[in-house]
């Protein structure tokens, strides 16, 4: 009888670690929430993109941008979308 207790326990716990996410899986799905703001690498302000054009405005995303920062689309594979401040304080990938 309890062999039978243990068992099903065992059964029960591996059933529970299966059903958990990995860590791509989780990203993934951070990834698909439209709410939550993309994360960027404030470490590595770059210059706008080559051929890429201004398509709106946003919110500036790291402390060194300044005022209301450009959204820029470039040309190529992602990431394609940069957020760049005025005053050429530079962009940064989201």
């Amino acid at each position: 009888m309890q062999f039978f207790v243990i068992l099903e326990t065992l059964a029960l716990l591996a059933t529970g670690a299966l059903a958990m996410p990995n860590n791509v899986e989780a990203a993934d799905l951070t990834a698909r929430d439209g709410n939550l703001e993309a994360r960027v690498n404030c470490g590595q302000i770059l210059p706008a993109c080559n051929g890429g054009r201004v398509v709106g405005q946003t919110n500036c995303r790291c402390k060194g941008q300044k005022e209301t920062c450009d959204l820029w689309t470039c040309p190529g594979g992602k990431p394609n979308v940069m957020v760049c401040g005025q005053a050429g304080t530079g962009c940064v990938w989201i």
